[in-house]
């Protein structure tokens, strides 16, 4: 059931060495913006690489191939769909006793008016953890999205832990309370949505 050792997301053994070797991190880093490659691009000028993309092979991949285990298509599609949002899910059972803080590998938002976003959960309802169960029960969530002040303790939400565990006190994130949901928000994340499921 859990697929985590044949994803293999860390191909390094000891991370933490690979880690002390790279230079420390960098504050003085900003936003820089800049022209495009060619600021005279005109309507019918194709692609601004001065047709360096026309160079690149076409590799064509079939995600049913026989063999090809869905990890593969996992790593193929969250290496190529990229900036890719990841959804920090609040969720909270429907009698308020458990609370369930996780990530979300496929968060979209769908349409503005009204605001709407999907999340994607694998596994469906056979195999459905707690942010699922939470969700069809209670109905509510809030979306927070995750900034890089926080990505340790984001990431530290991922443990597979059991039903009624919370992953609040794992992560030390703050949890703050929502206006129109029970489900708490993260209060270090910048942006969160109170969400009231759809479909």
């Amino acid at each position: 059931m859990d697929a985590e050792a044949s994803v293999k997301r860390n191909p390094h053994p000891d991370f933490k060495k690979v880690e002390a070797s790279r230079p420390p991190f960098d504050t003085s880093i900003s936003w820089n913006v800049k022209q495009t490659p060619d600021p005279s691009w005109k309507f019918g000028s194709g692609a601004n690489d001065k047709g360096e993309s026309l160079k690149i092979p076409h590799i064509e991949i079939d995600p049913y191939e026989l063999g090809r285990p869905a990890v593969f298509n996992y790593k193929l599609l969250v290496s190529g769909i990229v900036p890719r949002p990841i959804g920090f899910l609040s969720t909270r059972s429907k009698e308020g006793k458990s609370t369930n803080l996780s990530p979300f590998s496929y968060t979209q938002a769908i349409n503005h008016d009204p605001p709407l976003f999907i999340v994607g959960f694998a596994g469906g309802f056979d195999n459905a953890k707690d942010s699922l169960t939470n969700l069809r029960d209670s109905e509510e969530c809030t979306i927070n999205m995750i900034s890089e002040h926080f990505i340790e303790a984001a990431h530290a939400t991922s443990i597979n832990a059991p039903y009624g565990v919370s992953e609040w006190p794992i992560s030390g994130l703050t949890p703050a309370p929502s206006t129109t949901v029970k489900a708490s928000r993260v209060k270090e994340a910048i942006f969160s949505i109170e969400g009231k499921l759809e479909r």
